[in-house]
């Protein structure tokens, strides 16, 4: 029995003016077919090239941590890739027209392909592979303006949970403002609509983040709010994580506050600290499956829904196993696996 997510999280936008963050820092991109510009301005890069430029895009890439932008101009195609750094940003040109890619701006010059240009600036950057998983089930195309006009947690809650662990650390702050939207009813039937009100009013293009609503959608206080706006990534992606993962100690609650529409998904490679790391799935809204591979002996609490009575323990998938109720510990061993399955009502 094996648990595992294909799914490969890569949102991205045609449209002109589309922004990201980069991912392992708290700077945005925004990208226009001839103009790059990072941390609103502060770097700025004019392209020399000619329209009209065919299947523009920015591509927020979360499985290599970068970000693409590409497309076809009178001169050629061309293909760079930004990346943080310790030291500033790195951009590789993948692909230029024939005869280079000329720029101007903060630097400039000619880039060939395959060529590397260096942006020194200061910047916080975290070097984090994707750890922690999350799949609601969804298959569609990660086009970011659809995605946004649907405003699907299928689609958004995934993105939103793996950016969170991207960014770097930020200490809390006041919850004021499109923050105050972080706080999450505890009723599963409000938990979706309350979550898509705080996506719709703190992030605007592909997830950068806001402290106000400057679209007066009525969904959160207009009201002063200072702080470092990446804190909505951060404390968004935890809020996912509480959804369907808890721990308190030696107790893991398991599908705390699944949302009313998210009936079936899947986690992988969560960090239950002092006990080990599991895999679980559910469908129908009913938990399926659970792996727990211990790093600690002791008993282990599993808090699953209410309607979970009994379920079965096995330490191989050859052995039959036992049966045993949800209000009793699991008792673990240190570097041993274990599959809970046949979960009953």
């Amino acid at each position: 029995m094996k648990i595992t997510i294909a799914e490969r999280l890569i949102p991205f936008s045609h449209t002109p003016g589309a922004s990201c963050v980069i991912p392992g820092t708290t700077w945005e991109i925004e990208a226009f077919p001839t103009l790059l510009r990072i941390g609103r301005g502060k770097i700025e890069l004019k392209l020399m090239l000619s329209g009209p430029i065919e299947e523009f895009t920015l591509q927020q890439d979360l499985e290599k941590n970068c970000v693409w932008i590409f497309g076809k101009a009178k001169e050629g195609y061309y293909r760079l890739r930004i990346e943080g750094s310790d030291s500033g940003f790195n951009l590789f040109a993948e692909k230029t027209p024939p005869k280079g890619l000329v720029y101007d701006g903060t630097a400039h010059g000619t880039l060939k392909k395959k060529d590397h240009l260096h942006l020194p600036m200061e910047v916080v950057f975290v070097k984090k592979e994707i750890h922690e998983r999350l799949s609601l089930g969804s298959h569609k195309d990660q086009d970011w303006d659809l995605v946004q006009k649907r405003c699907d947690l299928k689609e958004i809650l995934p993105v939103l949970f793996c950016l969170g662990q991207k960014t770097p650390y930020i200490p809390p702050q006041p919850l004021k403002g499109t923050a105050r939207l972080l706080e999450i009813p505890t009723d599963r039937n409000q938990v979706a609509p309350a979550i898509q009100a705080f996506l719709k009013a703190a992030f605007t293009k592909i997830l950068i983040p806001r402290l106000v609503d400057d679209q007066f959608q009525g969904l959160s206080p207009q009201e002063s709010a200072e702080g470092n706006r990446f804190f909505l990534i951060q404390e968004g992606g935890k809020m996912v994580r509480n959804l369907f993962f808890k721990q308190e100690e030696r107790r893991l609650k398991i599908l705390p506050l699944l949302p009313t529409p998210l009936d079936s998904g899947r986690m992988i490679h969560m960090n239950a600290k002092g006990i080990g790391e599991l895999d679980f799935e559910w469908s129908k809204k009913f938990l399926r499956r659970l792996i727990l591979r211990a790093t600690t002996s002791g008993e282990v609490i599993f808090v699953m829904p209410s309607e979970i009575k009994s379920f079965r323990v096995r330490k191989s998938l050859k052995e039959k196993g036992k049966r045993q109720s949800s209000q009793d510990p699991v008792l673990v061993e240190a570097g041993k696996t274990y599959f809970l399955d046949r979960f009953q009502k």
